[in-house]
C-alpha cells in the first residue's frame, strides 16, 4: 500500500513553491519564477486528483460537487486564471509595493528655532525660539527594514503570499477529504 498519495504529493510539491515565493519575495525575477511553478504545481493538484481517483466508485459524482464549489470561489479562480496565463500567453507580473523603516538616532537642537506659519487667509506669523538643551542622546546604529509585498492587479487589496496560503490551505482540505473518502 501506498503511502503517500500522488494528488499528496503534488500538493506538497505546491507548498514548497509556496515557500519558495514567501522566501524570495525581495528578488522580483525569482519570486516570479517561484510563483509561476506555484501556480502550475498548485492547479496540478486537482488534475492529478481525477487522474488517481476517477476509478474509484463515487469519486466522480463528489468531484463534481468540489469543483463547482472551487469554481464559485473567486480566489481559486483567479489563481487558475493566472496558471493559464503564464502557461498559456506569458509571464504573470503582479506589481510589488515595497515598505523601507528606518530608526534614525535622535536629532538633537541646540541653537534656535525660526518658525514661519502661513495662513490660509494670507497673514504671516514668525516665531523664533532658544529651546533648553536637551539631554545628549546615546548613539544608536541606523536600522533599516525592507518589506517586499506583491499584488495582484486584480486584487489589491490581499498580497500575492497571502492569497497562495489562503488557496493552499482549500487545497490541502479537499485533498485530506478526497483521501480520507476515496484512498484505501
Amino acid at each position: 500500500m501506498q503511502n503517500t498519495t500522488d494528488t499528496r504529493q503534488k500538493l506538497l510539491e505546491a507548498k514548497y513553491f509556496l515557500e519558495q515565493i514567501r522566501n524570495t519575495q525581495s528578488s522580483r525575477d525569482v519570486f516570479q519564477y517561484n510563483l509561476s511553478a506555484f501556480l502550475a504545481a498548485s492547479r496540478s493538484v486537482t488534475f492529478i486528483m481525477q487522474n488517481e481517483f476517477s476509478p474509484v466508485a463515487g469519486f466522480n459524482d463528489w468531484y463534481s460537487q468540489k469543483r463547482k464549489e472551487m469554481e464559485g470561489d473567486d480566489l481559486m479562480k483567479l489563481l487558475k486564471d493566472k496558471r493559464n496565463i503564464t502557461i498559456k500567453q506569458e509571464p504573470v507580473r503582479p506589481r510589488a509595493l515595497v515598505k523601507i523603516s528606518m530608526n534614525e538616532p535622535a536629532v538633537g537642537i541646540d541653537d534656535h528655532i525660526s518658525l514661519v506659519i502661513k495662513r490660509a487667509n494670507g497673514a504671516v506669523e514668525k516665531s523664533e525660539s532658544t529651546p533648553a538643551q536637551p539631554p545628549p542622546q546615546p548613539k544608536t546604529e541606523t536600522q533599516t527594514t525592507i518589506e517586499w509585498l506583491w499584488y495582484f492587479v486584480e486584487l489589491p487589496d490581499k498580497d500575492v503570499v497571502s492569497v497562495c496560503a489562503e488557496c493552499v490551505m482549500k487545497l490541502d482540505s479537499l485533498v485530506t477529504e478526497c483521501e480520507s473518502r476515496f484512498h484505501n
